[in-house]
């Protein structure tokens, strides 16, 4: 019994340095690599997926975000461009402004912006951005492009409203620029206005200007108002009818001259 258990004892022990020398063998180690091999490659595309997987999902969150936030900053670029030449615009609108300034000497005077206009058909008015607290007051005239538009009929503290010449309410005292004569405008109605008490001795021409004459203390002389388009003497009459076509557009008011008295 002895003898056969030492038997399997040296059967094991030779078994086990046997499968230990195979297992340090070249042979055994090229045939581990050859069966380890699918399993390794298996684990390797498996990894290289899930890799993909998470890049795709992180990289492309990530590339959204970037995309929306070149996107804002876009837009807010073009707004700023927007405002530039907006701010441009007015400033080079406002160089003729100054030019009339300069030639009739103008001292006292404010730019102002037109922010309404009139919405009933009974008057002829439109809003500035200029009121008390810039010095705009009452009988304050209102020029666009070098020509007479309006007059300030009431004032706010930050606003103004302006009487156009073409406003009925809208009167002054002119001249004619070639004959020099005396008259007396009133507006009649949109870009029209009349000369009143216009005696038939008096030098009226067609085509000739009305302007702004220094017998008004509120405005520099030589403004024009409009030009004479119809002058009917009406026999047996004391005064003849004279209509003046106005220099004021209301569909090309954006900055305007008040003059302060």
């Amino acid at each position: 019994m002895k003898r056969i258990i030492n038997k399997k004892l040296l059967l094991i022990a030779i078994s086990l340095i046997t499968v230990f020398f195979i297992l340090l063998s070249d042979f055994f180690k090229s045939k581990s690599l050859d069966i380890v091999y699918p399993v390794q490659k298996g684990i390797s595309l498996v990894n290289n997926a899930w890799s993909y997987i998470i890049h795709f999902f992180f990289d492309g969150n990530f590339t959204y975000h970037k995309i929306k936030n070149l996107e804002e900053e876009n837009q807010k670029l073009k707004a700023e461009i927007l405002k530039y030449k907006n701010q441009i615009s007015e400033i080079e609108k406002t160089y003729p402004i100054l030019d009339f300034v300069n030639k009739y000497q103008i001292q006292n005077y404010e730019i102002a912006k037109v922010i309404g206009m009139s919405l009933d058909n009974w008057s002829d008015f439109f809003f500035i951005d200029k009121g008390r607290r810039d010095g705009i007051k009452i009988g304050d005239l209102v020029l666009k492009d070098g020509f007479l538009i309006g007059i300030v009929k009431n004032v706010g503290d930050f606003s103004s409203e302006v009487l156009t010449v073409s406003d009925e309410n809208f009167k002054i005292t002119v001249r004619t620029r070639k004959t020099q004569e005396i008259s007396f405008f009133q507006g009649l109605e949109k870009n029209k206005g009349i000369l009143k008490y216009v005696r038939p001795e008096q030098d009226i021409r067609i085509g000739d200007i009305v302007e702004t004459t220094v017998i008004n203390s509120q405005a520099a002389e030589g403004v024009p108002i409009g030009i004479i388009r119809k002058i009917s003497p009406k026999e047996g009459e004391f005064f003849r009818e004279v209509e003046v076509e106005t220099f004021y557009y209301p569909y090309n008011l954006d900055i305007v001259l008040v003059v302060k008295r």
